[in-house]
């Protein structure tokens, strides 16, 4: 958990997710980014950049 943001952050060898205290999702699995809005419907499904990964690892 981010103490700042309060996003909770897990990583392991092949998967990011990221639960944002909105109740947003961000999550890179197999080089793939999925978002999905606090409903839990995908709102953004594409090809992960290295930009994604950068970020999500920031946080």
């Amino acid at each position: 958990m981010n103490a700042t943001t309060g996003d909770r952050v897990e990583i392991d060898d092949n998967k990011i997710v990221v639960q944002h205290p909105n109740g947003f999702g961000e999550e890179i699995e197999k080089g793939r980014f999925k978002m999905t809005d606090a409903l839990g419907r995908t709102i953004v499904e594409r090809p992960a950049t290295a930009a994604d990964i950068s970020r999500l690892k920031g946080l």
